[in-house]
């Protein structure tokens, strides 16, 4: 980083007008503007730095103006294009053709990868994932659908379908899109829509015959295929040779623009500056996405839907058309086509712990939680593919969630993902089309739109290499739960493994399952978490042989490799519980960022605990609109901390000065706040109430059935 100077020193009083210009417009057109219209702004300008950014190789001017937060902080790459008096090594911009890229750029790339990476970029350590190949794909060649041939190299495209009316499959034509050339009929040609002809041409410019895309490779009207194959998605973008990223397309329609004759020309912004006669200096608008600093396209909706995000998270090898250029992410190298070839440019790795979990037998619960505050903030044409478009994180996630997933849920720690809270305000999803079979169901996440958290972390890991997340907070299970495919249905029990191993192994001396040996705590006295139970620590600790590293306060069932556990849709589940009635009090300001809390207190107006309401959360506004008289709380799990600010254990309440304090110790339950609506419960809250005042309360046992 280098500091300019101040607004007055760079662009009021700067004595080369070439210099002010390039300043001013690197910080972006609506500056530049601005300080054209109000000379005096640039004198509140504190600061004027350039930034080098590693992962782009550009420098990016910045302005710290504190006093106007409305100036718009726009950011722009610079890269010296031409220096004849410099010898120096780093990466040079180019000057791009404004309409059309270089068609032999994509097989450069791809090409420079197989030969320079040995492979590392096409291997997909889930063994389960790369043993699933679709059931069709589109021969570009023969211009029509065929059977995929085992083990072929295949591109896939992942882009915005949106509402947009293109050429599908269905089981009325699918015999007749095998027939050679029937994609390239005059019909078809107009009846395919611009994003995905184009990908075709592309494939062949990739020296590649296959292509695979969910239009014409998922039979749209076969509804047992199509289940088949949406939980196969994550495989097989993950075994794809390369996944072409329409990142900028609004729709099915958009094309991706900027080969010859084979897309439409593209509109890209650069800006040449001359420094002098010799130095000159190609400007590229940029945009930050998530810690990345890219050439993109602003507001891109590829980035907001929720088909994408996983299609994204499991490409290996992506050629990413975005911001009306093109680059290449793999797993060892980024490549731009505005920036000179360099093996120096790093991948992005700000998804590491994801891709770590999926090649781990060890659940993490942390990394999990982290998937979904992604995932669930992204939009859908149809609100009631939430779980389809989840359907192939899972399957992958069962090589370490044991027993796989119900609506969303890992069924080995189903008590404790039963607690997911809302991080911000919450939106019910709704079914478009209502009449189709559809799973949203109120007490899962996927039955809501916004970010979540699951605050909570898995107590079984005494010691490992990485932070697993233990949080101060333990859960004790309560009740048994049943999932239902419909009302009428008996109900199969959620087999929460992690916690029955809990109940079997902790505190006894049953004898280890196969591959788990047993230790004394005085072999290794040093735990960085806490015993699930802290106020009565056990006297052994337990190892895994494919797990040496880590330190296990009791065993888990580690899913074995090639394991595979299918995801269940279920819009029930039902347990015996107790319930019993509390008020909506005040509410509790948010702290630190925290969403606004609603006291509750009993019919005495003694305080009980807090719920947290999933709908019309409002953190900086109007004060919450409280349910008026009292509302029904049902029992879901047991919870316990240490009473204390320090270290912080994460709950909002531990400082209220209405709390009653015993102790060492807080010992609180776990509660639903539930409505009913035709003899069926619908979660609209989750809370925790004192143990003490709940267990005074008239409590009644129910049978819940949760919709």
């Amino acid at each position: 980083m280098i500091t300019l100077g101040s607004g007055r020193e760079v662009i009021q009083h700067s004595q080369c007008k070439d210099h002010q210009q390039l300043v001013t417009c690197a910080l972006g057109p609506d500056f530049s503007r601005s300080l054209a219209e109000t000379p005096a702004i640039a004198e509140k300008i504190d600061l004027i730095q350039i930034h080098k950014s590693p992962a782009n190789a550009g420098a990016i001017i910045t302005a710290k103006i504190p006093d106007h937060p409305q100036i718009p902080k726009s950011l722009s790459a610079l890269y010296i294009v031409k220096n004849a008096d410099s010898n120096e090594s780093y990466i040079k911009g180019q000057i791009l053709h404004p309409q059309w890229i270089n068609s032999n750029l994509p097989r450069l790339w791809k090409t420079t990868c197989d030969s320079l990476h040995k492979g590392i970029c096409k291997n997909f350590s889930n063994e389960i994932q790369c043993g699933i190949n679709p059931v069709w794909l589109v021969d570009v060649w023969q211009q029509c659908v065929v059977k995929a041939p085992k083990h072929c190299s295949y591109v896939a495209l992942s882009y915005v379908w949106g509402d947009y009316t293109t050429l599908k499959a269905t089981c009325n034509n699918i015999c007749q899109l095998q027939e050679q050339g029937s994609l390239s009929t005059s019909q078809a040609a107009t009846s395919i829509a611009r994003t995905i002809r184009d990908s075709m041409g592309i494939v062949q410019l990739l020296e590649e015959r296959y292509l695979w895309v969910d239009t014409l490779c998922i039979v749209q009207d076969d509804e047992l295929h199509k289940y088949v194959e949406l939980a196969k998605m994550a495989a097989i973008f993950a075994n794809a040779s390369i996944t072409i990223l329409a990142v900028q397309g609004e729709n099915a329609n958009s094309g991706l623009r900027g080969f010859r004759e084979v897309s439409q020309p593209r509109h890209i912004e650069q800006i040449i500056h001359w420094l002098g006669n010799d130095v000159q200096v190609a400007q590229y608008p940029l945009q930050v996405d998530g810690g990345k600093i890219e050439l993109a396209t602003c507001k891109s909706v590829w980035k907001t839907r929720g088909w994408t995000y996983q299609e994204h998270l499991f490409a290996r090898r992506k050629l990413i058309f975005d911001g009306d250029s093109l680059r290449w992410e793999c797993a060892a190298s980024t490549w731009r086509e505005h920036t000179e070839f360099s093996h120096e440019l790093e991948p992005w790795w700000g998804d590491k712990d994801i891709y770590d979990l999926f090649e781990s037998s060890i659940p993490d619960l942390r990394v999990f939680t982290t998937i979904l505050h992604k995932y669930n903030i992204r939009s859908f044409t149809y609100p009631e593919d939430a779980l389809n478009a989840f359907s192939g994180i899972a399957s992958a996630l069962s090589a370490s969630f044991d027993g796989g997933f119900v609506s969303g849920l890992p069924t080995a720690l189903f008590d404790l993902a039963l607690l997911w809270l809302p991080y911000e305000e919450l939106e019910r999803r709704t079914a478009r089309y209502a009449q189709r079979q559809h799973c949203l169901p109120s007490w899962s996440w996927a039955g809501w739109s916004g970010r979540i958290n699951m605050e909570l972390a898995t107590d079984f890991i005494r010691n490992s290499p990485k932070n697993f997340g233990s949080k101060m907070q333990r859960v004790v299970r309560l009740t048994s739960w049943k999932y239902h495919e419909t009302l009428e249905a008996p109900g199969k029990r959620i087999h929460a493994s992690i916690f029955d191993h809990r109940q079997s192994y902790l505190g006894n001396s049953k004898q280890c399952p196969s591959g788990w040996t047993r230790h004394p705590i005085s072999e290794s006295l040093k735990a960085f978490n806490d015993a699930p139970d802290p106020r009565s620590p056990p006297s052994w600790f337990y190892r895994n042989t494919s797990h040496p590293e880590f330190d296990f306060w009791y065993p888990i069932p580690l899913p074995n490799v090639g394991d595979s556990f299918p995801s269940v849709q279920a819009p029930y589940i039902s347990c015996k519980t107790q319930r019993a009635w509390l008020s909506a009090a005040e509410e509790i300001l948010p702290n630190n960022g925290y969403r606004p809390t609603i006291s509750l207190r009993d019919h005495a107006g003694i305080w009980a605990g807090v719920l947290l309401p999933h709908e019309k959360l409002s953190m900086f506004s109007k004060p919450h609109e409280m349910p008026a008289g009292s509302i029904e709380l049902v029992e879901v799990a047991l919870g316990l901390c240490r009473d204390t600010t320090s270290p912080w254990p994460g709950l909002i309440e531990i400082k209220h000065h209405d709390r009653i304090k015993k102790g060492q110790w807080y010992e609180y339950y776990w509660v639903m706040w539930v409505e009913w609506l035709e003899g069926v419960a619908y979660r609209k809250g989750l809370g925790r109430v004192c143990k003490d005042v709940w267990e005074s309360q008239e409590r009644e046992s129910v049978d819940l059935m949760l919709a």
